[in-house]
């Protein structure tokens, strides 16, 4: 028998610190983890109330907090609609929660830090009207929200009451993401009740995105911008300047993407200089025309930024916009950016020219960027590309910090050949990660002239390389040997599992 006034063991004493307990929990596999959570709870005092906290901190919806009021326990038998639909007829029958069920409730609601609201109905639908009105009478008599202590909201609805979402707003929110459909009436979708909403009632919100909601055309400064440091706004239907006089007044504003695709065009009018800052901005992500994003690009003023991931729609009447985009974020932030990902789009109704158009045009405008470290060029334009080993030279040139490089093609009318791959193991060191069309032809792959122009014997015995894929080609089984013997002399650490 165990002897209760028995000194504790080291391994026993460890299960009394809070936070390896805790830190033990959170690592508990996706598979089967509410049944192992559920079963923590109830083994142990010290694992109890732990457990209970990582069980409840993500919820998908309020069945689960509403099941701990009175009468559900007979009317849930499954977890059908129909069930649910029983749960809240019961509940819908007091439509009035005593004090007791109420700290019941909250017991477990506290718990919650993530609710991730995706479904067609809202919760007034879900547990009926009166159901989820008596819940909200009785946060407002007590002073706080449904969900005190939650710090992740992200809502994505499609029925009407989308504004459900302002009644999990708490000053603990730190993370918030609103969707809305486009078909939903405009006044829903406006961001001025959530903005000031944030601003009284979460104003330390850190990370924020909206999706098809309506920016006003003028905001003042709010006090929730202030620590805001992650901003996502899509399907933006205001000029650019609106986007920057909102940006203005967030100086911690680090990372940001936007869609600009739907943003008004001033078609034929050169993009205009804002006195705008972001002086803080590290990474920027933007989709749309030329237009609006070489604005908008023209407007950053941060030496900080490092990472840029733009989406170019290339119209018909600016074929040259999305290398003039580029141009100027190169030229603008040749010494900070280090991470780069560059996609050229085409919309459906362009006519593509007969003409193929030359490779260097798409990456003459990046070869400035001597710190480029990642770089991913995306042509996604059904318009041929012609792209030879004087490319890969110049890339290879360009980018002696280069670890990662991704180019992809949707078409192409020439290829460089296998052997210009040397121009990497002489001249990016560094690379990790290759992934670039090559021709089918391997006829030049002979053993003496392909060593040859591979630069130092040295350079390549230290070469790093180990991802490789090459794209677009498929090599007879005797053309694969010498490929291999070619790329396993060049680099040396190269996987070739995938090519085999």
């Amino acid at each position: 028998m165990n002897n209760p006034s028995a000194p504790l063991t080291p391994v026993q004493r460890v299960w009394l610190i809070d936070e390896v307990v805790r830190n033990i929990l959170v690592h508990v596999p996706s598979i089967g983890c509410s049944r192992t959570l559920a079963s923590c709870a109830r083994v142990s005092t010290a694992l109890s109330e732990p457990a209970l906290d990582v069980l409840w901190s993500k919820m998908t919806g309020l069945l689960p907090l509403c099941r701990l009021l009175p009468h559900s326990s007979d009317a849930v038998v499954g977890h059908s609609d129909h069930s649910e639909q029983k749960l809240a007829d019961s509940i819908d029958s007091s439509a009035v929660i005593s004090d007791r069920d109420w700290s019941r409730f909250m017991r477990y609601a506290r718990r919650v830090r993530k609710l991730h609201y995706h479904c067609r109905e809202g919760p007034s639908e879900r547990l009926r009207h009166r159901t989820f009105a008596a819940l909200l009478r009785r946060a407002a008599h007590a002073g706080v929200s449904l969900l005190p202590r939650l710090e992740e909201l992200s809502w994505l609805q499609s029925s009407q009451d989308i504004a459900h979402y302002r009644h999990f707003i708490s000053p603990s929110l730190r993370r918030i993401s609103v969707y809305v459909q486009p078909s939903l009436q405009p006044e829903l979708q406006h961001a001025n009740e959530l903005l000031h909403l944030l601003n009284v009632q979460s104003p330390d919100v850190e990370e924020l995105a909206l999706e098809g909601v309506q920016l006003a055309a003028s905001l003042e400064p709010l006090r929730a911008f202030q620590r805001l440091h992650s901003l996502h706004l899509g399907s933006v239907v205001v000029p650019v300047s609106v986007i920057l006089s909102y940006c203005a007044t967030m100086p911690n504003l680090s990372t940001l993407s936007m869609d600009l695709t739907q943003s008004p065009a001033h078609l034929g009018v050169p993009p205009q200089v804002h006195d705008s800052s972001l002086g803080a901005l590290q990474v920027l992500r933007v989709a749309g025309p030329p237009s609006p994003i070489e604005e908008f690009i023209n407007a950053v003023q941060s030496p900080s930024l490092r990472s840029a991931h733009l989406s170019i729609l290339v119209p018909e009447h600016d074929r040259d916009g999305g290398a003039r985009c580029v141009a100027t974020l190169a030229a603008r932030f040749a010494t900070s950016l280090d991470t780069l990902r560059v996609e050229y789009k085409r919309p459906a109704d362009r006519l593509a020219p007969p003409a193929p158009r030359a490779f260097s045009h798409y990456a003459q405008p990046l070869l400035s960027l001597r710190g480029l470290r990642k770089c991913t060029i995306a042509v996604e334009d059904a318009l041929p590309v012609l792209m030879t080993d004087a490319d890969v030279h110049a890339m290879a040139d360009a980018w002696p910090r280069l670890v990662a490089l991704e180019v992809t093609l949707r078409s192409s009318a020439a290829l460089p050949s296998i052997v210009a791959l040397s121009a990497f193991a002489r001249g990016c060191p560094r690379l990790e990660s290759l992934n670039v069309p090559i021709a089918q032809d391997v006829s030049d792959l002979d053993s003496d002239s392909a060593g040859a122009r591979g630069g130092s014997e040295d350079a390549c015995r230290q070469h790093g390389l180990r991802s490789l894929w090459l794209s677009g080609v498929g090599f007879t089984k005797r053309d694969s040997y010498r490929v291999m013997q070619y790329l396993v002399r060049t680099f040396p650490a190269v996987n070739l599992l995938p090519m085999s």
